[in-house]
C-alpha cells in the first residue's frame, strides 16, 4: 500500500489546518480512470474549503489511474493498493485514514451536481436518528434509478439474475423489492440503498471498521444498513437531493463473470451471517 500527499493547494478538493473536517469523502476504485476525473471535477466545488477531505483508494488499476489523480488533484489523499483488495477493505482503508463528522461514500461512476453534499449534511443534521442518508440517483437521461430496496428473499434475487431475469422484472416481488410501486417524490425510511452514494453518520457506526471486509465485492452496502438498523437507526431516502449514476452493473454481466461470482458469494456470506432478515430486535 502507498500513499500520496501532496502539498495543499488552494482549491482543488484537500484541506489545511488541525480542526477536523465536516465530511470526508471516500472513494474506492479500479480501472475507471475517467469516471474518477468526471467525479472528482464534480465534487471540487463542495470541498474547497477546510470543512471538507477527499480520500481515493485505488485497488491496483492498470489504466493510470493513480497518476492521473497524481497530476490533476495533487490535494485528494491518494492510497494505492498493491494488488486489488476488495471494495470493502479498500473502503474501511479510507475510512480509518478520515476524520470527518459525516462520511460520503462514492462509487467512481457518481457525478455530484452543484449543491447536492450541502443539501444532504443539512438533513442529516435534522435528525440524530439518521444512520445513513440515501440521494435520489437517475439515470444521464435524468430516468429514475431503483436505488432504494427492501430486504427480501433469495428467491427474489434469483429472479432478477436468472439467465431469463428479464422476463421477470414485473414479478410482484421483484417490484416490492425495487420499491417500484412508490413514487420516490417524499423522504422516507427504507430498508437499505445501493452504495453508489451514502451519507453515513460517523457516530452511528462506532467502530474502526466502515464496512465488513468478509465481502470482497457487493452486499456491503446492505450489510451496513441491516447492522445500522439493528442498532436502532434510520436509513433514509431522500430525494430533494439528485445525484447522476452510470450504474455499471457489472454483477448483470455475463453467466459466468467474475462480478456475477462474486455477486453469488456475497449473497451467501450475507444471508448465512444474518440467517433472518428481521433487523430491529
Amino acid at each position: 500500500m502507498e500513499k500520496s500527499f501532496a502539498k495543499p493547494e488552494e482549491g482543488e478538493g484537500g484541506r489545511t489546518g488541525s480542526s477536523p473536517p465536516e465530511l470526508s469523502v471516500l472513494l474506492v476504485t479500479y480501472n475507471h480512470r475517467d469516471f474518477v476525473q468526471t467525479c472528482l471535477r464534480s465534487i471540487l466545488p463542495a470541498a474547497a474549503d477546510n470543512s471538507r477531505e477527499i480520500i481515493v483508494v485505488d485497488n491496483h488499476s492498470s489504466d493510470g489511474t493513480g497518476a492521473l489523480i497524481r497530476r490533476l488533484f495533487p490535494r485528494v489523499q491518494l492510497i494505492e493498493n498493491r494488488k486489488n483488495l476488495g471494495f470493502a477493505r479498500a473502503a474501511n482503508q479510507a475510512f480509518r485514514e478520515s476524520s470527518g463528522e459525516f462520511l460520503l461514500l462514492l462509487n467512481p461512476d457518481i457525478l455530484v451536481l452543484p449543491g447536492t453534499i450541502e443539501e444532504m449534511i443539512a438533513y442529516i443534521r435534522q435528525n440524530e436518528k439518521i444512520g445513513v442518508l440515501l440521494p435520489k440517483l437517475v439515470n444521464p437521461d435524468g430516468s429514475l434509478q431503483f436505488s432504494c430496496r427492501t430486504f427480501c428473499h433469495p428467491f427474489t434475487l434469483f429472479l432478477r439474475r436468472a439467465p431469463l431475469g428479464w422476463f421477470f422484472s414485473d414479478h410482484p416481488s421483484v417490484r416490492r423489492h425495487l420499491m417500484m410501486d412508490w413514487d420516490h417524490r417524499q423522504p422516507r425510511e427504507v430498508d437499505w440503498g445501493l452504495g453508489a452514494c451514502m451519507l453515513i453518520r460517523r457516530k452511528a457506526v462506532n467502530r474502526d471498521w466502515l464496512l465488513d471486509e468478509r465481502y470482497f465485492l457487493y452486499f456491503e452496502d446492505i450489510d451496513l444498513c441491516f447492522s445500522l438498523k439493528r442498532a436502532g437507526m434510520d436509513i433514509v431516502y431522500y430525494p430533494e437531493a439528485v445525484l447522476v449514476h452510470h450504474h455499471l452493473r457489472q454483477s448483470a454481466s455475463g453467466l459466468f463473470s467474475r462480478p456475477k461470482w462474486e455477486h453469488l458469494k456475497s449473497m451467501v456470506k450475507f444471508y448465512w451471517k444474518h440467517r433472518c432478515l428481521r433487523p430491529r430486535p
